[in-house]
This record gives C-alpha cells, structure tokens and sequence, in this order.
C-alpha cells in the first residue's frame, strides 16, 4: 500500500458541539466497530461525549451523564485509537483525493480534536494526521512536532559513523558529536510543550 499523498498544513474550522445527525451517525456508525473489548451501551451517545469532551478543554469527569460513564467513554476512545479507527477518521475527513465529501467532512472538527485527544495511543498518528495536513489533531505547533525527515538521515549518518568507528577509518569529533546530539534532539520534537486540549 503506498502511502497517501502530503499535503499542506490546515486548520479544521472550529465548530461548537452539537449532537451528531443522523446522517452522520450512519456515517460513522460502521467505521467504529472495535475488534477488541465489550462495546459501549450506547454507541451513538459515548461518541456524542467524546465529541463533547474533545471541544471541551474539560477533563473527562466533566462529562455529563447523559452520555454514559466518562470511564466508558475514555475507554472506548483508546479502543478506537489503539485499533486504528481513528486514523481511518483522520482520512476520511482529510483532503485525500480517493476521500469523497460526505457528512463526515461536517465533524472533522470533532474527528481531529479527538484524534487530538487520544494521540499518545494511536500508533504513527502523528505522522499521519502530519501528512494529511490536519493541523487541529496536532498537539503542537509543527515546529514543536518531531522532524521525520530529519530523524531519518540523522539515522543513517549515525550508521555510516558507527560503521567507520568499526573499521576504525575514521573517528568523528567532539564538534560533530555534539552538533549529531543537537540535531537528534531537534529531529525529536518538544514533546513537554504538547498538550491534547487547548
């Protein structure tokens, strides 16, 4: 599978809550089956808690009852994250080109800002809502955000010196040393400055 084109950095434009349609309940319904763990009583009505959590700057206690337990909810999110539904979400509400517009397009906001929410879980999600130029389901500004690119060439003159030390051609100097260890920790991002709410 080749991955998805890049595209350039956006804001999802800000929505306040609101309990999702039926139409956008039939179209996310299908994309939320977990293949792990006891699903939630009340599908529609812990996503409508998540989706009112993930606009909130609020912690989960804060959730009000008729949406279920806020442990339910917060579960059920890192369920859909750690499965990887959330990153079907993120593409689906992205510019991609084999995404057509539908009622998702609608709640992106509520998509990325639970994305946003449940970052830390999601396995390569970062990267992905990076390349899909959705700025609201980064925790930071993507100044603050890890360097791919960089870390990967970073890799491979690690490599080369490594192997050149082994060879014993060549030994790199303290400068350059100290320039790679700067370089490594820029290409890792200020991971103390993101934040899943705000």
């Amino acid at each position: 599978m080749q991955p998805p084109p890049s595209f350039p950095l956006r804001s999802t434009r800000p929505t306040p809550w609101r309990p999702l349609s039926d139409a956008e309940w039939e179209a996310l319904a299908p994309l939320l089956r977990s293949p792990t763990g006891r699903p939630p009583r009340d599908l529609r009505a812990t996503w409508d808690g998540i989706f009112w959590i993930a606009c909130s700057t609020l912690p989960w206690r804060a959730l009000p009852e008729r949406f279920g337990r806020p442990d339910s909810a917060h579960r059920a999110l890192r369920r859909a994250a750690a499965a990887r539904l959330l990153h079907r979400l993120l593409v689906r509400i992205s510019p991609h080109p084999l995404v057509a517009d539908g009622p998702l397009q609608a709640i992106g906001f509520f998509i990325a800002r639970a994305f946003r929410r449940a970052f830390r879980i999601a396995p390569g999600g970062l990267r992905l809502a990076h390349h899909l130029g959705l700025a609201t389901a980064l925790p930071a500004h993507p100044r603050l955000l890890p360097d791919w690119g960089l870390s990967e060439r970073l890799a491979a003159i690690a490599q080369q010196w490594h192997r050149a030390w082994l060879d014993r051609r060549a030994r790199p100097q303290l400068v350059e040393m100290h320039l790679l260890t700067w370089l490594m920790e820029r290409a890792a991002g200020t991971p103390r400055r993101w934040t899943t709410t705000g």
